[in-house]
């Protein structure tokens, strides 16, 4: 079978970038403005089909002149879409953008949606409830700038109209109309019902897009979250993490009175000889060990310490509220699991220990989370020094 994941972009077969089991979001940027173009498309032919239909069977309520124009205004911006959609499907074989087109969907879809709304004398309800949509497509689908653009030209669309139709009265209410589609009852006539319908029709395609849109924003941030303060491989706290958690914890325990709940401590474990461990069994079982670690501290930890990789083989908890005998029990019981865990690689066992620094606030020489880092590295280079698999503190830091 054809390996499509290892081909270009590019050479990709239409199927696999037009899915429509998959969010749309996931697509490249040209297949996702081709798709937006489409639905854009939608308003004109559909609006427009509209107005040619009142124009032929109930023209004494249409203003011909002004409905002729907006029907121009229609066919030019489909014409232009087409163009660009048939530009897009031929540049989409050799450039995954096309920012030309992203500027001409925001620009005519904001022109033909909000002089529809001022002409029908909607531009207040649907014409804004339409921008509103158009925003959040823009914001999906483009940049910053993008929407920087749909913004810009909504709101001068919106402030024009206002302006010179209601406040200056330049140009008469709803003028697309020579008689009001509404019954003296209030009822709208059944074309106008018609329209509205097809008007609610078209938004509720375009929500489907912004719904996906929203959804993956949700996805995304979460997963921008996570990415920003978890360890990819053993899913603790990375060290940006760590130290940001640490400051805090050290700035509350330096307010605190001095008492057996004020101490603030670190354990730095740094694993023994595990660069023998790739060497002999490959990174994959270096791998599996930092993971069954990881997974040991977290169980040999308080619910409210502080867990986290700080760097290759080296890890670290923050330990808020101990004593310093308190400190010393956690890191010999987490190193006694490290070293009774049975660790295999392709059914061997790997002989894993590690070495432990301790340290605790307050000390001689600590004065913020740097020192408490350097007093636990300076105990993890004695238990090294003293033939590993052990642990040592640091009580004096200077």
């Amino acid at each position: 079978m054809p390996d499509h994941k290892n081909r270009p972009m590019y050479q990709r077969n239409f199927q696999d970038e037009f899915s429509w089991f998959s969010n749309p979001l996931d697509w490249r940027p040209i297949e996702r403005l081709i798709l937006l173009a489409a639905l854009v498309m939608l308003a004109p032919i559909l609006f427009g089909g509209a107005l040619a239909f009142a124009l032929a069977f109930a023209p004494e309520y249409i203003n011909r002149g002004v409905g002729y124009g907006l029907l121009t205004l229609y066919a030019t911006q489909f014409v232009v879409l087409s163009v660009y959609l048939l530009q897009a499907r031929y540049r989409r074989a050799f450039h995954s953008d096309y920012p030309a087109l992203e500027n001409a969907l925001i620009i005519l879809f904001m022109a033909s949606v909000m002089t529809t709304g001022f002409l029908t004398g909607t531009h207040l309800s649907n014409g804004l409830l339409t921008l509103f949509l158009g925003i959040n497509i823009a914001s999906a689908l483009a940049d910053v700038g993008k929407v920087r653009l749909a913004y810009i030209a909504g709101f001068t669309l919106t402030v024009v109209f206002t302006v010179a139709g209601d406040i200056y009265h330049l140009w008469p209410h709803a003028p697309l109309f020579q008689r009001s589609p509404m019954l003296i009852d209030g009822q709208p006539v059944s074309g106008w019902l018609a329209i509205q319908i097809i008007t609610g029709s078209v938004l509720l395609m375009l929500l489907g897009v912004c719904v996906a849109a929203v959804r993956r924003w949700v996805e995304r941030e979460s997963l921008y979250r996570e990415m920003s303060i978890i360890d990819g491989l053993t899913r603790l706290t990375n060290r940006r993490a760590l130290l940001e958690r640490g400051e805090k914890e050290l700035a509350r325990a330096q307010r605190m009175p001095t008492g057996a709940t004020s101490g603030f401590g670190c354990i730095m474990l740094d694993l023994d000889h595990f660069k023998e461990i790739n060497d002999t069994w490959g990174h994959h079982a270096g791998d599996e060990v930092l993971v069954t670690v990881g997974d040991i501290l977290m169980n040999c930890a308080r619910r409210y310490d502080e867990v986290g990789r700080f760097g290759g083989e080296e890890f670290v908890i923050l330990l808020p509220g101990v004593t310093l005998d308190t400190a010393l029990a956690i890191a010999e019981r987490i190193r006694g699991k490290i070293a009774l865990t049975d660790i295999r690689a392709n059914d061997y066992p790997i002989p894993v220990t590690a070495s432990l620094g301790v340290a605790v606030y307050p000390a001689s020489g600590i004065n913020n989370l740097n020192d408490l880092l350097k007093a636990a590295d300076k105990a993890l280079y004695r238990a090294k020094q003293a033939g590993r698999n052990r642990v040592e503190a640091m009580t004096d830091a200077a």
